[in-house]
Parts: structure tokens; C-alpha cells; sequence
């Protein structure tokens, strides 16, 4: 079914990234019998590279959705058959594996074709007669070993390119019907046998084991021709006759062909309307990946997907309705995302969900590597603004405690050296500012978004205040919020400056300031979760 996605919320934290990281190391120590797989669904903070370079630790892949992708729903170990295998040895490979269709691949996993039942039917519903070899060249060699004859008369390399007749007619009769170059079917008529090979027969295949007559082995050496006995019957010989021929020959050589990271449900149409049951999953050198039937649609796979600091559909992934969740780790508010049955739900209020999730290592005896333990207490310490938040929580700094001295830090000095980075890292962008760390809510009709940046210097951002002003407008007209805001949070002096365009009123009011003549300082504002969303919604929902 794949692996489990473990992700935070878009336009990704400190917190968000860095939880999900941990917490699918957690989750593979925990349950090695599942694959879990940490993802983001933004950009990376520059805190947050500057932690994971620090550590040693792999930043996670950006994903775009968790709809269900073909790669999701397909069959990977895929039986296929060689361009020059015959249709018997394809026929029995279904057989053998209870498949209804075999691709036919070629060097380097290159797809030619796809064979599949229908293919083999027809050869036995709507052909009244021999196949033949006229379209479809058969050696002697290969008849041979689709018969597991014997060949008693010529060599194996003798391409055979005429009719295939069945012997079944007196010798006179038989001989009119005889073109050079056909393939004679007989059983033991030895009175036919020399009179095909007179009348240029190329191939004589003598049925029911038997032996040749004598004087039509050495005619047939004498023209150059072939002889094989069969070990099976005359209705057997022919019909194997006719499975000797390559996959090639019959093969549907335009079958669909689709990504693995196509859309199921965009793939499920064309797959219905197909004349087949199913389509071959190629990637862009058309190399087989995979195999994607109708069975597979029917069994409705969907990702499977835990999230990480967010519990709302607007802040999660695209498609996270479709997914599965099957585990929710955070510490805000309970949105609206639902479950088809009964999740592990880890709810707590307290400074960060890097503190649920160091919690959840310490109740499962799982000491983290030195590396996890790093960039949990850098989430913990971000999302607390160095435990100053109104939301820190005695267990918050119990975690942040365990970890620095893990690590061998002080936790404070480790948050402010990561804030100073921060700074350092990043040349000042009013649209990044305002949309980087942005959190959306609703309220009735009503939409509302709220940015965040924290620094230890806010001076350099009051100075660009009419660039932040565009640009946090610009983003509120184009993504159609009601009320758009920004706090610019000084970690050092324990305060925020508040932007706002849009209603601004509720803003104001919620908060108890003026924003008519430019950002309002609000002192102690550091949490916009406890102290800014709870009351913008109170005040909007009044």
C-alpha cells in the first residue's frame, strides 16, 4: 500500500518540519513492519536549515497533494515476456501466475507491447484457420521447441514462411493443396508423407510420435527440407503449431500507458473506457514500472497519511480528504478532518507538538539519536519563542530541559544562536515575510489569515513597513482573505508589531489597538495560536 506520509502543515514551521522528521523516525522504531515517510508541504524555514545542517539531519520532500497516485493503487512485481518468447510460453505464464495479461518487454526494461487473453482467444475463436506463417515466419528450431519434437531431417535455422495444411486428404488430393514452402501437419500416412515433400512441402511435421517413412526422411535431405516428429495428436500438433508464434506477432503494440504519478482517479476513466483490463505504468524512457488493472481500481486504494501540528482541511494537504488518516499529532484547536474509524488522536495543550512528540519517545522507551533530540528541542524552542509564550507549559520545559541536556546545551543560548542565524541567512522580502508562516481560519463567511515572523531585531522590518503594507495587501486581494495580518515578534524584547489590511476592525478590536497610522506594538504578544487566532475568532464570531 506504500509508505505512511507524515507531514505538518502548509507553509511549513520550525515546529511543523521538525516533528514530522522526528516522529516517522518514532513511528519506524516503533512499527518496523510499516515504512514511514516524513514530507513538507512548503518551503523550508531558514531556521529550520540551519538546525538540520547543524544536526546532520535530511530535510524531507516537498509533496504537492496525497491524492491517490497510480504508483499507489498499482502492481509492482510484474510478470512480463520477452519480444521473442511464443505465445505458449506466455500462455502458461498467465496460467501459472493467475494473470490475465503479460507486458511485453525488450532490452532495458523498454515496453514493446502487451499481450493478454483476448490475444490468445482469438487464435482459437475467430481464425477458421491455420495461422500460418506467411505474416509470421517460424523457424524449424522454434517449432521444434514449442512441439518438443524430434527433428529428424534438416536444420533448425530453416525459416519457414508459407500455409500449415493438416494432412487428412488422399495423397493426390493432399499434394494439390501443397505450395513450396508450406508445412504439411500428418500423422502416420506414409504414402503422403514422400508426396508432400515432392510437391515442395518445406516442413513436414509427423504427429502421434511417429516415425517418418524412410523415403521421405531421405527426399526431404535431398531438397533440403525439414522433418519433425511431434509427440502429441494431430489436433494438439496444429494447435501448438500456432502458439509457436512470437508474442510479437499478435501482441497489441499501442497499449495504455500511463505514469506512476498520474492521478488514479484521472487514469480510472481511460482504463474503463479501454478495451482492455488494464494499463502499463512507464516511466518517461516508456520503462515498465508497473501494471494497473481494473481490480486494482475496485479495491480503492488511498494514502495513507498522519498529520503533525494541524487538524484542519484548509491547513493540510491537498486531497487529504480522500486520504486515510491514521493519526493526528497537535496541539491546537480540533478542525474538521475525519476519519473512516477510530484514530490514535494526540491532542495537547501545550507550547508545541515537538514537546507531544518527544513525550510520545519517552512513554515508548526510545531514546531519540542525538540528531532527533536537536531538532526537537529547536521546534519546541521556536514555537515557544524561547519558552516565553503564553503557551509555554511547565511539560514544555521539562522536554526542552531532557533534550539540552541530551545535547549538552542551554537551551535558551542554543534559541537565541538559532534566531541570530536566522537573521543572517535570509535577505529581508516583504512577500516572503507575509507568507512564509501564514495560518488561514474561517469564521462563518468570513476568511481570515495571520503571518508570523519572529526576530531578534524587529527595527530592520518597522523600516520596510510600506513594503510589508503592499505586500501583505497584494497577498490578501489575491487569495481573497477578509482580514490579512502579520506579526513582526521580538523575541528579544517579548512583544509583537501588528500589521493589518482588509477589516482591520476586528483586528483592532480583538487586540485592543490601533492600526489607522501604521503597525500597532502590542507588548507580551508572542503566541498568535493563544493570545491572536482565539480572540480574531471570538471578536469575528460576535
Amino acid at each position: 500500500m506504500g509508505p505512511i506520509l507524515v507531514f505538518g502543515h502548509r507553509n511549513p514551521d520550525n515546529d511543523s518540519i521538525c516533528s514530522a522528521v522526528a516522529y516517522a523516525h518514532l513511528k519506524n522504531v516503533s512499527d518496523p513492519d510499516e515504512v514511514y515517510l516524513p514530507a513538507r508541504l512548503g518551503p523550508v524555514p531558514p531556521e529550520t536549515a540551519w538546525v538540520f545542517e547543524r544536526f546532520g539531519v535530511d530535510l524531507p520532500e516537498e509533496i504537492a497533494h496525497v491524492r491517490t497516485r497510480v504508483r499507489d493503487a498499482m502492481s509492482a512485481e510484474t510478470v512480463t515476456v520477452a519480444p521473442e518468447d511464443n505465445l505458449l510460453t506466455a500462455g502458461r505464464m498467465m496460467r501459472e501466475h493467475n494473470v490475465r495479461a503479460l507486458p511485453v518487454v525488450g532490452p532495458g526494461g523498454i515496453v514493446r507491447g502487451l499481450v493478454n487473453q483476448a490475444n490468445l482467444a482469438e487464435l482459437y475463436i475467430d481464425e477458421t484457420e491455420m495461422l500460418g506463417f506467411e505474416k509470421l515466419p517460424m523457424s524449424v528450431g522454434e517449432i521444434v521447441g514449442v512441439l518438443g519434437g524430434r527433428l529428424l531431417a534438416g536444420t533448425g535455422d530453416i525459416l519457414l514462411d508459407g500455409h500449415v495444411l493438416i494432412g487428412a486428404m488422399e495423397p493426390d488430393t493432399m499434394a494439390s493443396y501443397i505450395r513450396e514452402g508450406d508445412t504439411l501437419i500428418v500423422g502416420d500416412r506414409v504414402r503422403t508423407q514422400p508426396r508432400a515433400i515432392e510437391a515442395g512441402a518445406r516442413c513436414l511435421i509427423v504427429s502421434g510420435g511417429a516415425d517418418p517413412e524412410p523415403g521421405a526422411v531421405a527426399l526431404a535431405r535431398e531438397r533440403g527440407a525439414a522433418i519433425i516428429s511431434s509427440p502429441h495428436d494431430t489436433y494438439a500438433t496444429a494447435r501448438l503449431v500456432n502458439l509457436g508464434h512470437a508474442v510479437t506477432g499478435v501482441m497489441d503494440t499501442s497499449p495504455l500507458m500511463v505514469g506512476p504519478d498520474a492521478l488514479l482517479a484521472e487514469v480510472a476513466e481511460d482504463l474503463v473506457d479501454s478495451p482492455h483490463r488494464e494499463a502499463l505504468v512507464v516511466d518517461e524512457e516508456t520503462r515498465l514500472v508497473g501494471i494497473i488493472t481494473r481490480t486494482n481500481l475496485a479495491r480503492g486504494f488511498r494514502r495513507r497519511v498522519i498529520l503533525l501540528d494541524h487538524n484542519e482541511l484548509s491547513q493540510s494537504a491537498p486531497g487529504v480528504e480522500d486520504a486515510a488518516v491514521v493519526e493526528i499529532v497537535d496541539h491546537h484547536r480540533v478542525g474538521d478532518v475525519q476519519s473512516t474509524a477510530p484514530i490514535l488522536f494526540l491532542n495537547m495543550p501545550v507550547g508545541s507538538t515537538a514537546t507531544i512528540v518527544a513525550e510520545r519517545f519517552r512513554q515508548l522507551a526510545v531514546t531519540p539519536p542525538d540528531p532527533i533530540a536537536g531538532i526537537l528541542l529547536s521546534a519546541v524552542l521556536t514555537d515557544t519563542v524561547l519558552l516565553k509564550s503564553p503557551t509555554t507549559t511547565p511539560l514544555d520545559h521539562e522536554v526542552a530541559d531532557r533534550l539540552a541536556a541530551q545535547l549538552g546545551l542551554d537551551a535558551v543560548e542554543f534559541g537565541l544562536e538559532m534566531f541570530r542565524a536566522r537573521a543572517g541567512l535570509v535577505a529581508f522580502s516583504a512577500a516572503d515575510a507575509v507568507s512564509r508562516d501564514l495560518k488561514e481560519y474561517r469564521v462563518g463567511d468570513l476568511s481570515i489569515a495571520v503571518a508570523q515572523v519572529e526576530t531578534v531585531d524587529a527595527a530592520e522590518y518597522l523600516g520596510r513597513a510600506d513594503e510589508l503594507d503592499s505586500a501583505l495587501a497584494e497577498m490578501a486581494a489575491n487569495r481573497r482573505f477578509d482580514l490579512a495580518m502579520l506579526l513582526v515578534t521580538d523575541v528579544v524584547r517579548e512583544g509583537s508589531y501588528v500589521f493589518g489590511t482588509g477589516k482591520t476592525r476586528i483586528a483592532e478590536r480583538a487586540l485592543s489597538i490601533d492600526l489607522a497610522n501604521g503597525p500597532g506594538w502590542v507588548d507580551g504578544l508572542l503566541s498568535r495560536k493563544k493570545q491572536v487566532a482565539s480572540r480574531l475568532l471570538e471578536t469575528a464570531g460576535a
